[in-house]
């Protein structure tokens, strides 16, 4: 007998709708996004502000000077304290590198700007270092932070009237050496800066306190501003503060053949006019006085060409320039003349020190470039030193690397100056 084996045969199922895949980590088919952890928010917002922050310091050293008053006074503090960026650029490069596999995009972006901000921040030291080592001046950076050279208002125990011119009264601070019997202290007339328009006597203090502790009286003194007077009248009133010190150098216990004129920034400018244009009757003094005469002159950041100053800045759209020159140049241009110091060039100019920064968005270098080369072909007696990186008003930043090397070439100025009779 034979057994027939048939075969079992499983039953069918009818198809239905295939069973939907398992969501997979990171599918972007329509599927649903995973879950972005805090960390990777926190982190990608880190560098954006990291970035942004890098990006803002850079804009404000590297960029003209913006018109809003705020941001001047930030971007020229940033611009003299310039240490600053340092910080700010490593952590940004710390946070590119180690965030840089979870957002590159981001990541790239905080490291250009950080690298950036670091040569901004480092590059001023390294540039001055030569120019530092030429005047015999270490750079010292524990020094950097050394203060502000800025006062809001003068120290009104050391004030005194040196004329009264039309209705206002000219002021000047006393910062005068003890009286010794038989000796007579070298001075210097400083001449504030604030654009012709705004400023005061004593405003740079710590100028005055270093010239003093070299052996130094100074006479730090107001004038008229604009737009009530012109710039022409404001080289008046320092010839007449120049001719009161003189008159009164017995009873301050100075040296009137050792009398030096220094300014900053309009102040630079009004300086160097004065001297210049000593005994010349299209400039009197603004009160009456025997003799403005100086030994030497110094000029920090001042302007040297008006017409030029003008024509190529932001002082050409503002409504005040017209008041300070009297006109416009077509119209007055002797007043453009003897407002500017690179017109009156002669030989016999009284010795001149020029110092300047490279980086001057105010005032271009060009303008002490122009001056020091015409100083250069007349013969005359004349130092320019160009302050690598140096920004308009390096100077508030005590500390800073342009100041220390300033302060180097005015000592050795003064040290000339000082033994001369």
């Amino acid at each position: 007998m034979t057994t027939v084996m048939t075969p079992t045969v499983a039953p069918q199922r009818t198809p239905g709708p295939a069973a939907p895949d398992s969501p997979r980590r990171g599918s972007h088919n329509g599927r649903k996004e995973p879950r972005v952890s805090c960390v990777a928010h926190l982190s990608r917002g880190l560098l954006v502000i990291v970035a942004l922050l890098n990006a803002a310091l850079v804009v404000l050293v590297a960029s003209p000077l913006p018109r809003v008053p705020l941001l001047v006074l930030v971007a020229a503090a940033v611009t003299s304290w310039g240490l600053v960026l340092v910080p700010s650029a490593v952590i940004g490069l710390l946070v590119g590198v180690i965030a840089g596999r979870r957002h590159p995009w981001c990541a790239g972006f905080a490291v250009l700007t950080a690298f950036v901000a670091l040569v901004y921040g480092v590059m001023p030291y390294a540039a001055t270092y030569r120019t530092a080592q030429d005047h015999g001046q270490p750079l010292a950076p524990t020094a950097y932070f050394d203060g502000i050279n800025y006062a809001k208002a003068p120290d009104g125990d050391r004030t005194r009237r040196y004329a009264r011119i039309g209705e206002q009264r000219g002021k000047l601070d006393l910062w005068t050496l003890p009286k010794r019997e038989g000796v007579r202290h070298p001075a210097v007339v400083w001449v504030h800066g604030g654009g012709w328009n705004k400023g005061h006597r004593s405003q740079s203090p710590a100028w005055n306190r270093w010239f003093n502790a070299r052996g130094w009286s100074v006479f730090d003194i107001d004038y008229r501003l604009a737009p009530r007077v012109t710039q022409l009248d404001q080289i008046g009133d320092v010839k007449c503060a120049v001719g009161w010190v003189r008159r009164h150098a017995r009873a301050y216990g100075i040296d009137p053949d050792r009398l030096v004129l220094a300014g900053s920034s309009a102040g630079g400018n009004l300086a160097l006019s004065a001297a210049y244009t000593e005994g010349d009757d299209r400039v009197p003094a603004s009160c009456a006085v025997r003799d403005s005469s100086v030994s030497g002159v110094i000029s920090l950041y001042g302007p040297t060409d008006m017409g030029r100053l003008i024509a190529g800045t932001a002082l050409r759209g503002d409504p005040m320039i017209p008041r300070l020159m009297g006109g416009s140049a077509k119209a007055v241009p002797a007043r453009y003349l003897l407002g500017s110091p690179a017109k009156l060039v002669r030989t016999d100019v009284p010795p001149t020190l020029l110092l300047h920064g490279s980086a001057d968005r105010a005032v271009p270098v060009a303008q002490a470039r122009e001056l020091a080369r015409r100083l250069d072909a007349a013969g005359a007696s004349a130092t320019y030193v160009e302050l690598p990186w140096a920004d308009h008003c390096f100077d508030v930043n005590w500390g800073g690397w342009g100041s220390q090397v300033a302060r180097a070439a005015i000592s050795r100025f003064l040290a000339i100056r000082g033994e001369s009779v």
